[in-house]
């Protein structure tokens, strides 16, 4: 896995200073540098210069710039986290596990949280079903795989065998797992050995998710 990058906080101008100027920056037209005294002092979002009303000769304390400086930590944090929805949904302790990750203080990550949670961005219920479903219709999958790989992503356990037995039904998961025997039957086609090749069958489709009963009895059918 990719290492997370984390967020540096840098530390306000001592003493504070007066905004000397104000400029969009050229590699990002969403965010501002700002000059204080005529140095650089920080970078901020346009929204939080436009939301503060940050022009040339205002004056800002040390504590004015720290507070900006955490502002500007929680949008960064927020586009982090849609960044990273945008790929595929998440469950509530994958963006718990993105925010540890990025390095912010409890009150920022709590902030992201809850504003994410007010854009319906994450629903483990929702989350649970799609991922199922998919990891069923993908990868045929049957229903303790799809349960144990949903509770790895922190969805409790009574939603997870919720979501996978939706997706393996009684009356579909015979036809399912006679769908895997059949690829199972085609994996190990050149095991020259009867014993072997069952043995090999029934641990390849018991990692698949399907009970050791059920596999024997759909393998027995499979061989007429």
């Amino acid at each position: 896995m990719r290492s997370i990058q984390p967020i540096e906080m840098p530390e306000p101008p001592q003493g504070g200073g007066t905004v000397s100027a104000v400029q969009v920056q050229k590699k990002d037209q969403d965010r501002c540098s700002v000059f204080l005294n005529g140095k650089f002092a920080f970078g901020l979002h346009t929204n939080i210069v436009a939301d503060k009303g940050l022009r040339k000769g205002l004056k800002l304390s040390e504590d004015d710039c720290r507070a900006l400086i955490q502002e500007d930590v929680y949008y960064k944090a927020m586009k982090r986290c849609l960044d990273y929805l945008a790929y595929r949904p998440r469950t509530t302790q994958e963006i718990q596990q993105r925010l540890d990750a990025l390095k912010i203080t409890e009150a920022i990550a709590t902030r992201v949280k809850e504003r994410i949670d007010e854009l319906g961005y994450v629903d483990d219920e929702r989350f649970a079903m799609q991922w199922a479903a998919s990891r069923q219709r993908s990868k045929g999958f049957g229903p303790r795989r799809l349960e144990m790989e949903l509770i790895r992503k922190g969805i409790p356990s009574a939603l997870a065998r919720k979501a996978a037995q939706e997706a393996c039904p009684d009356d579909e998961i015979a036809s399912q797992l006679r769908d895997q025997v059949a690829k199972a039957q085609h994996k190990y086609r050149h095991e020259g050995n009867d014993h072997k090749r069952t043995q090999k069958m029934i641990n390849f489709l018991a990692r698949r998710g399907f009970d050791i009963g059920a596999i024997r009895d759909a393998i027995q059918q499979s061989n007429g």
